[in-house]
């Protein structure tokens, strides 16, 4: 019994961790190296708000997660610094 209230503790306070962030995937057009990633990647995780982006070459998409409430046209804006072109195409809360 005080291993499964254990386990349930555990549980409750990784999921809490995680309340008030939002995933948000976008759709990045004209990368064609490693340096673009690193360049689109570099843009986002140094973007106020932002916690956490990685970019792939190979599906052309940055996943970013962010602060719940973040105005996610400062990540578009984020990539356009960076040289490339950007859109929304998921937006999903985690709390």
């Amino acid at each position: 019994m005080r291993i499964a209230k254990a386990i349930l503790l555990s549980l409750f306070l990784t999921a809490g961790a995680h309340a008030g962030e939002q995933n948000v995937v976008l759709q990045i057009k004209g990368m064609t190296c490693p340096l673009c990633v690193a360049a689109i990647n570099k843009s986002l995780r140094t973007t106020d708000g932002v916690i956490s982006a990685k970019t792939s070459m190979n599906t052309e998409q940055a996943e970013v997660t962010v602060m719940e409430g973040f105005d996610i046209d400062k990540l578009l804006e984020a990539v356009k610094d960076a040289g490339f072109q950007a859109s929304v195409i998921d937006n999903k809360g985690k709390s």
